[in-house]
């Protein structure tokens, strides 16, 4: 959702090029977008360390013979 802003804002930015400041103001606050698209999608809580479990060991398992 953040990205879909970026191409408008240069966009408008290239329209409003009879007032300079307003157009590089525009151009500007576009620039970070993709930055802060990365940063919002990637934040979430870290994944829980889970354990490795191995298979049961006994008399009964099949081993490949080297």
């Amino acid at each position: 959702m953040l990205m879909a802003f970026r191409i408008p804002c240069l966009i408008v930015g290239a329209l409003l090029y009879n007032t300079p400041w307003l157009a590089a103001a525009v151009i500007c606050l576009s620039i970070p977008l993709p930055w802060m698209a990365v940063l919002i999608a990637n934040d979430r809580l870290p994944r829980s360390r889970s354990t490795f479990q191995r298979a049961p060991e006994g008399p009964g398992q099949r081993q490949i013979d080297a």
